[in-house]
C-alpha cells in the first residue's frame, strides 16, 4: 500500500470561519479548493492507495483559544467523517488546539484513540513558541506515553523579513521554520526525553539537512549540551519529500538518514495533481525504484503498522 502521509483537507466551515476573520493560507493568499473527491482522483492518477488527512497551516490559533478549540474539534470531526465515508482510502493526523496545553490534552482524549487516526499533527510554532518549550513538555509526555506518530508541519515565524524579501513566505520561511523547529527540539533534548515519539518532519526537514554537519562540529558547546549527537538524532527522525523531490533536497536527505526514514508526502491541495505527479516522478528519478517501493510502502507499513 503506498501512503501520502502530508496531505490536507480543508473543510467548509473552517474555511469560512478563517475567510471571515480575513485570514488566508498566508498573508494574501486564500486557501485552495478541497474536496474529497479531489483527493481520491489525485491520489489514482499517482498511484497512491492511502491518504493521512491534516489541516496544515495556517492552523488555528490566532490569539483566541477558544475559537483553536471550536475550529479543531470541528476540523477533527470532519476529518473523521471523511476517513468512515472512505474506507481503506483516508486516515488522519489530530488537529490541536494549542498553545494550550490543557486543550490540546483534551481534544486528544476525546479523539486520540479512534480508529480514523494514525497520529497528531502539529506546527512548528505557536505564537512564536517551539514544539521544544517546556511549556509542552506535559502534551509531549502524553504522546511519549500513546507512542504517537507526530507530523509537524510549518507555519509562518512571528517575525520575519516580509519587507525586504518580495516573496509569498511560505517559498522559504517555511523551510526555515521547519529547521527552527527541529533544532529546538534537539537543543530541548526532547527526542532523548520522550524517546517513543516518532516525528516526521515535512519538506525534507527544510534545511536542518544542509545544517547537519554545521551543527555537529558545534557539539562541543554549551548550548548543544542535551543533544546526544546530532546526526543520530536527526537519522531517529522521518522526513516527507512534500516538496522536496530534487536531487539537491531529497538527495541531501537521503545521503544523511539513508532511504528507511523517508515518506512520501504531495501537499495536496496546495500542490495541484500536476505538479504532485512531475515530484513523484522526480523522486523517483532521485531515489531509484527499489528506493522508493521502500519509502512509498515499505517505511509507511513499519511506522503506522498498528493502523493499516
Amino acid at each position: 500500500m503506498k501512503v501520502d502521509v502530508h496531505h490536507h483537507a480543508i473543510f467548509p466551515k473552517y474555511r469560512d470561519r478563517l475567510a471571515e476573520l480575513g485570514i488566508g493560507a498566508q498573508p494574501g493568499i486564500g486557501l485552495p479548493e478541497w474536496s474529497a473527491r479531489d483527493s481520491l482522483a489525485m491520489m489514482d492518477r499517482v498511484g497512491i492507495d492511502l491518504a493521512i488527512l491534516s489541516a496544515g497551516s495556517p492552523g488555528f490559533f490566532f490569539g483566541d483559544a477558544g475559537l483553536a478549540r471550536e475550529l479543531c474539534r470541528q476540523t477533527n470531526d470532519d476529518l473523521a467523517a471523511t476517513v468512515a465515508e472512505h474506507p481503506g482510502r483516508f486516515l488522519a493526523f489530530v488537529a490541536m488546539p494549542l498553545p494550550s496545553v490543557e486543550d490540546a490534552l483534551a481534544e486528544l482524549d476525546r479523539v486520540g484513540s479512534g480508529k480514523a487516526f494514525a497520529g497528531v499533527g502539529l506546527l512548528t510554532n505557536y505564537a512564536g513558541r517551539y514544539l521544544g518549550d517546556p511549556a509542552f513538555d506535559p502534551l509531549l509526555a502524553e504522546l511519549n506515553r500513546r507512542a504517537c506518530v507526530v507530523h509537524v508541519h510549518p507555519t509562518l515565524p512571528v517575525h520575519y523579513p516580509a519587507a525586504e524579501i518580495d516573496l509569498r513566505p511560505s517559498l522559504i520561511e517555511y523551510v526555515f521554520d521547519s529547521t527552527r523547529a527541529l533544532v529546538n527540539l534537539m537543543l530541548n533534548g526532547v527526542p532523548d526525553r520522550f524517546p517513543q515519539i516518532r516525528w516526521i518532519f515535512s519538506h525534507c526537514g527544510g534545511t536542518a539537512p544542509f545544517l547537519a554537519g554545521r551543527l555537529a562540529i558545534a557539539e562541543p558547546l554549551p548550548e548543544l549540551t542535551k543533544v546526544d549527537g546530532v546526526y543520530r538524532t536527526m537519522r531517529s527522525f522521518y522526513y516527507d519529500f512534500a516538496l522536496a523531490t530534487t536531487p539537491y533536497a531529497l538527495g541531501s536527505v537521503a545521503l544523511l538518514t539513508g532511504d528507511e526514514r523517508l515518506l512520501v508526502g504531495s501537499d495536496f491541495p496546495f500542490v495541484d495533481a500536476g505538479t504532485v505527479h512531475a515530484c513523484f516522478d522526480e523522486a523517483t528519478e532521485v531515489l531509484g525504484p527499489a528506493s522508493m517501493q521502500v519509502v512509498a510502502v515499505d517505511n509507511p507499513a513499519r511506522l503506522f503498522k498498528e493502523v493499516i
